[in-house]
């Protein structure tokens, strides 16, 4: 709650073979389904770009918005302050 516009959150999915991602907007959170069921990475349904891993979806939408209704770009990531964070494998 307390991170700026642009700040996101990679997890493990509960509802697909993939992980969310949480972005924080100005008045709250949008959550994006990041479907790897493939051999690559896309948000499911509203992005048609695949990526061969996950850092290059995160790093491509660093540069270009999620959607264009919504201008979401990734600015910050945020999670755990441990380090290196028990997700570090899903970088790898």
């Amino acid at each position: 709650m307390n991170k700026s516009e642009g700040a996101f959150l990679v997890r493990v999915s509960e509802k697909i073979w993939g992980y969310a991602l949480s972005y924080r907007q100005q008045n709250g959170f949008k959550h994006f389904l990041v479907d790897a069921s493939g051999d690559c990475y896309s948000f499911l349904g509203v992005d048609p770009n695949r990526h061969p891993t996950l850092t290059d979806l995160i790093d491509f939408h660093k540069e270009e918005i999620i959607t264009s209704s919504g201008g979401e770009l990734l600015l910050e990531p945020c999670g755990q302050q441990k380090n290196p964070p028990d997700y570090s494998p899903l970088f790898e």
